[in-house]
């Protein structure tokens, strides 16, 4: 089929462009239908032609593995390696069924030739993208996706009314004046795949999320799924098989991982956790919630998440500073302000974990209480072959406190840091027992053991490589963080004492003996070592923002070190007073509200 002009003129970018050259273009321009899930370039391939998408979306994917953008319609596919005259870069793979217009180069090259002004708009083009290219980070923050199927996972049936309260969630979310569009497999909405594809085009042009119930008739789950930016797969643990079924299996070759959801569905938040694993392993979906139906706040939670406005909350390590961060969720929460995803480095995995439990502010104050000053879990030398402390003790209260239940079960998305001294670089955990989260994380050199977990990966403080894991929560979700950094960025520490001061071994036993002290104290092994690790992180604690993140530096007690537990509730509440005072109105945290 010939394209019509007013096809491209509809392109932005033909601005200036006349309706004679248009109407060139659009005469040698072959309109071709792409099904969701086939390739319209493939990497390594010659850039013999030039597209530009008239409806549909598409998923720019480098090495078969990494997506690096999505491309809309009214946008030009592949104009990079068509104009260098080289191979495609990347693969172009249809997230729906699209339609494109392909421009061959022999006939672009013949109308060019004798009109300039085409040339120069294709080059203002091809210095946007590179613009854009320039500036993109390995984690590319995708446009949210429109078009959301949703399936019921496994043998799972979607729970009576949960598509009209997810619309409700979006429509209470998302800017006001934005269409949301629910569709249930009731609905005929069109005869046949072209209709239905121009039904989406109409909605899309205004901007609409459209939700839509692939259950029933496989014709017609095919065809959702086919033409969906997202997948949300629904299961209802205890209740069914959680082997994914064959619709799913279709719907994920279409849908790559980064794009799945999979909500894990129970009657009410009192029913405990549990398994989730057996539905995350076979669904590889970028995340799971939890979602009790007697919740209008999991539903609200959802939808956050799906449109890119979920909250994060990023802690960083400090010992017993990170009390601090305890204050920060208890301002937080007495404002109202929902917390949707915790992550965290040493101290501030510890006290994430916590609240990601679901405990309470003051549950966890008790609980570091009953750790570090009752039981003296950090308190305890022992002979300096593997570390200078004893982690019996230490290890014991962790097993307890946070218990062997797998970091997926958790009812708030959670995930700590380590340093991994087996592969040099960062070990996340987002699955596996949540105490030995907490351990791993916290596991200061020297001071105590590395931790040493089921495949042998030797794993010591997070805060080693990242004290402040703001990137990493970048990368798992898009929308606004919360990052807490412990202590004055630009803090100068400086001792009275000098370098002669430090004592032989002799007077150091003698005065140990004796609990002799002196006014002024060489820094403390344990002091250098927590000081070496996050100095790096609070000089770029800052640079590692992202254009909606709010950074938060919650005031310290005066001389407090990081083994002052007995200090902790006392800072937790300077913590709390200082956000609510100081930073929720004017930091414009009240607007997350």
């Amino acid at each position: 089929m010939i394209a019509h002009p007013t096809d491209l003129a509809r392109h932005a970018l033909f601005d200036g462009v006349s309706d004679a050259v248009l109407a060139a273009l659009a005469a040698a321009s072959i309109r071709k239908p792409v099904r969701g899930g086939e390739l319209l370039v493939e990497q390594g391939d010659d850039a013999d032609a030039l597209y530009f998408v008239e409806s549909g979306r598409f998923r720019v994917v480098v090495n078969r593995v990494h997506i690096v953008a999505y491309i809309e319609a009214g946008e030009a596919v592949g104009e990079l390696a068509f104009f260098a005259g080289g191979k495609r870069t990347a693969d172009v793979i249809a997230t729906r069924d699209s339609v494109v217009m392909e421009v061959p180069r022999s006939a672009y090259d013949a109308i060019a030739k004798d009109n300039p002004e085409l040339t120069e708009a294709m080059l203002k083009l091809v210095s946007e993208r590179l613009a854009v290219a320039t500036a993109r980070t390995a984690s590319v923050s995708s446009s949210m996706p429109r078009v959301i199927a949703i399936l019921p996972a496994g043998a799972s049936a979607l729970p009576d009314g949960l598509l009209q309260r997810l619309t409700a969630a979006f429509e209470a979310t998302v800017k006001p004046g934005t269409p949301v569009i629910a569709v249930d497999r009731a609905s005929n909405i069109a005869p046949d795949s072209e209709a239905y594809q121009a039904w989406l085009a109409q909605h899309e042009a205004k901007g609409a999320y459209v939700l839509i119930d692939g259950s029933g008739p496989d014709a017609w789950g095919q065809r959702v799924c086919r033409n969906a930016d997202a997948l949300v797969m629904v299961g209802r643990p205890g209740q069914s098989d959680p082997e994914p079924s064959p619709i799913e299996q279709t719907a994920m070759r279409w849908i790559p991982a980064p794009q799945r959801t999979l909500l894990l569905v129970r009657d009410t938040a009192s029913q405990p956790i549990a398994n989730s694993g057996e539905w995350i392993d076979p669904r590889s979906p970028k995340l799971h919630h939890h979602v009790a139906l007697d919740s209008d706040a999991d539903f609200a939670k959802v939808a956050r998440f799906l449109t890119g406005r979920a909250i994060g909350l990023v802690l960083a390590g400090g010992g017993a500073l990170g009390c601090a961060h305890l204050g920060v969720v208890q301002a937080l929460q007495d404002a109202r302000i929902p917390i949707d995803f915790i992550g965290g480095t040493s101290a501030g995995a510890a006290m994430g974990a916590a609240i990601a439990q679901g405990l309470s502010v003051a549950e966890t104050l008790d609980q570091m209480e009953a750790m570090f000053v009752k039981a003296k879990a950090m308190r305890r030398l022992t002979v300096p072959l593997y570390s200078l402390l004893d982690p019996t003790v230490f290890d014991a209260e962790l097993r307890q406190r946070y218990g062997t239940k797998d970091i997926a079960d958790q009812p708030i998305v959670f995930f700590g840091v380590s340093t991994n001294l087996s592969t040099n670089g960062l070990h996340i955990h987002r699955r596996g027992p949540l105490w030995e989260c907490v351990r791993a994380s916290g596991s200061l050199p020297t001071i105590l053991p590395p931790f040493i977990d089921r495949e042998g990966n030797i794993l010591v403080d997070g805060g080693v490589l990242d004290n402040v894991p703001v990137k990493i929560m970048h990368t798992l979700k898009t929308g606004p963080n919360i990052v807490v950094s412990l202590g004055d960025p630009d803090e100068i520490w400086r001792t009275p004492v000098q370098y002669d001061d430090i004592r032989g071994r002799w007077t150091l036993m003698k005065d140990i003996l004796l609990r002799r002290k002196r006014e002024a104290e060489f820094p403390s092994i344990i002091e250098i070592m927590s000081r070496s690790m996050v100095v790096a992180s609070r000089m770029a604690s800052k640079e590692m923002l992202g254009e909606q993140d709010i950074l938060v530096n919650p005031p310290i007690i005066p001389g407090m070190q990081i083994l002052d537990w007995h200090m902790g509730r006392e800072l937790s509440q300077m913590a709390a007073d200082y956000i609510t005072r100081e930073v929720i109105e004017s930091a414009g945290l009240r607007d997350l509200a």
